[in-house]
């Protein structure tokens, strides 16, 4: 029988088929055939962040450790009810488990169960485990928030316009900025854009640099963390001033496909979890 080398070998190797690192997401998901075990939807079957890269690899590590325990040393081998076993053995909610299953989707053809049965899975973990209820990202009064100067340009996008970070932070002005419009990609490799007030517009160039406005992403985040917290409000990341912003929007009478696109959401359903 020939060996089919360690549980952090054999990740490896799975790992490789499905790095997504500097791929469109966009590309990547109309040409996987892949499907949302939630939504149906077309999803890719790569992870395309080294966070997401990283949670995988310790999840699937997990996983194939816990096969090996029970006499599965080949990843290869794992059938859906050692999937089943390895999730009931954890004290976890079905958020979580649902995670899980999310990844084990895009890599099932690494082992032995098919899409379908992760799905009735997912359908009995449902009924079986509790769920988590999901606080909202919102903040309150981003009106009172003041800056430094150059932290407060990304800070205006995100709050005003419903940037992303990423966006927000890395703007060349002689390419992207046409007038008052910026010109920006979506997390999926989108093309989008949005009008600005010519106020922001000087602000932007202002604190640019050989014609690049560029920002720190920790001093960015360490300067709105402090900030907010003065306000008395937990901090939830900058990715909480898109939920602000999608609620504003919401209450401002616009439809939450409207919304959806403002966020550059790729699906509506996405948006739910803004909309909270």
């Amino acid at each position: 029988m020939a060996r089919v080398g360690s549980i952090n070998h054999q990740v490896g190797i799975i790992l490789k088929a499905h790095n997504g690192i500097h791929q469109s997401k966009l590309e990547s998901r109309n040409n996987s055939g892949l499907k949302s075990l939630e939504s149906g939807h077309k999803i890719s079957d790569k992870f395309h962040s080294y966070k997401s890269l990283d949670n995988v690899r310790n999840d699937l590590k997990n996983l194939g450790n816990f096969a090996k325990e029970n006499g599965i040393k080949d990843m290869s081998k794992i059938n859906i009810n050692t999937v089943k076993d390895w999730i009931y053995n954890k004290d976890i909610t079905y958020n979580t488990a649902s995670n899980y299953l999310s990844e084990l989707n895009k890599v099932h053809s690494h082992m032995n169960f098919s899409r379908e049965e992760i799905k009735d899975l997912r359908s009995e973990l449902k009924a079986e485990l509790k769920t988590n209820t999901l606080d909202s990202r919102e903040y309150k009064h981003l009106d009172r928030i003041q800056l430094p100067d150059k932290s407060q340009v990304a800070f205006e996008l995100q709050r005003d316009y419903g940037l992303r970070v990423n966006a927000a932070t890395n703007i060349n002005v002689e390419k992207q900025i046409k007038g008052n419009t910026l010109l920006y990609r979506e997390k999926g490799g989108k093309l989008s854009e949005k009008e600005l007030t010519p106020t922001l517009i000087s602000k932007i160039k202002e604190n640019a640099v050989n014609g690049k406005y560029e920002l720190s992403y920790n001093t960015y985040r360490d300067q709105l963390q402090k900030a907010i917290e003065k306000t008395g409000q937990k901090y939830n990341g900058t990715h909480g001033i898109r939920h602000t912003y999608a609620q504003n929007q919401l209450i401002a009478g616009k439809s939450k496909l409207e919304v959806s696109k403002e966020l550059g959401h790729s699906r509506e359903e996405i948006t739910n979890t803004y909309l909270r």
